[in-house]
């Protein structure tokens, strides 16, 4: 019997997830989990990249980061796992390693970027290795299509590398070639007008949030920069307020587009109207992940069941890798706890 198609994709639980994250990928995978074999990744260690200090939240943020992938509309059957308890992982971050060169991963932008952007000026082994350790995630599974946003790319273009060298030196067609599929909106900026949505810039707008906070960031968000006073007319494809009404309220874009460069719209009744509009979009996902905060056995007992079931298939591949590799000495046995 043929396999559905897979898709592995996930995130870093370095906190509550916000709607920079819904648009570039978290509203296709829940639109894809019913056509597709979906393996969610929690990556944990990938956090120790640059944020080693604050090692002591990352369990509370796994549990924060499911209870959102929950909220959003997630179904519990999907395969739900967290990194660090898929040693396989790290094996193949190694394995792979060997076939990617440092001038590779220098050159990589989406890791300039990310350490431009996080102030880091040390960077570690681990942080510059973040892509082979990407290209493990999703070759373990040999996921099909992997969702994510725009600044994400590179790291696949990686990863299609990678197979590509292994494939050659080890001349056995283990993995295919994984398509991305970039989010409908590649990049929300945050409410600061500048960056992209961030927790570490601390210009989003988080599931988790009340209907109060939310509106207190929207009303604080920078808006159209020409426009002085409150009687000028707006540059609404200038203005981050209106790009916000595209995306998550499109219906009304035309009369607030007309109202705002005829002056007839401030930016401060935009920006409340806008508020309003996104606590309506995200009243269900709230319910539905306050539903699930107010159960965390149960959903840590999701965790627990992907992550047994991710740990099969990774070692399915590792086994397939090893022998490729002429490193699986069978004729040793079976070492399991003999390491």
């Amino acid at each position: 019997m043929q396999r559905k198609n897979r898709i592995l994709t996930g995130d870093r639980p370095t906190g509550q997830l916000h709607l920079g994250h819904y648009v570039g990928t978290l509203k296709n995978r829940v639109h894809l989990q019913d056509e597709y074999d979906c393996f969610f990744i929690v990556a944990d260690l990938q956090v120790l990249t640059d944020h080693l200090e604050n090692h002591s939240s990352i369990e509370g943020n796994v549990f924060e980061v499911m209870c959102d992938y929950l909220g959003v509309g997630l179904e519990p059957e999907n395969t739900f796992f967290v990194q660090s308890q898929v040693p396989e992982l790290a094996e193949l971050t190694m394995y792979f390693s060997f076939l990617v060169t440092l001038t590779c991963l220098q050159r990589n932008p989406t890791v300039k970027d990310e350490a431009k952007t996080y102030g880091v000026t040390n960077i570690s082994y681990g942080f510059l290795g973040y892509p082979i350790s990407q290209a493990a995630d999703i070759l373990a599974f040999k996921a099909d299509l992997i969702p994510v946003g725009q600044d994400q790319l590179p790291h696949i273009e990686q990863t299609r590398e990678i197979v590509r060298s292994f494939n050659r030196v080890f001349n056995k067609e283990i993995f295919a070639l994984p398509e991305p599929l970039v989010g409908e909106v590649p990049i929300l900026v945050g409410t600061d007008g500048t960056n992209k949505m961030s927790k570490s810039l601390d210009n989003f707008v988080a599931f988790a949030h009340s209907p109060e906070e939310t509106e207190r960031r929207i009303l604080n968000m920078v808006t159209d920069r020409k426009r002085a006073y409150r009687k000028d007319p707006g540059h609404p494809d200038e203005c981050f307020a209106f790009k916000y009404w595209s995306i998550f309220a499109p219906t009304d874009t035309l009369v607030v587009r007309q109202e705002c460069e005829t002056a007839t719209r401030g930016c401060k009744e935009c920006k409340a109207q806008l508020a309003q509009k996104l606590n309506e979009h995200l009243a269900e996902i709230r319910n539905r992940r306050q539903c699930y905060a107010s159960q965390p056995d149960f959903v840590w007992d999701i965790l627990a069941t992907g992550t047994k079931r991710a740990r099969a298939v990774a070692n399915e591949t590792l086994m397939e890798v090893r022998e490729a590799m002429k490193i699986s000495f069978p004729k040793l046995g079976d070492l399991k706890g003999g390491r």
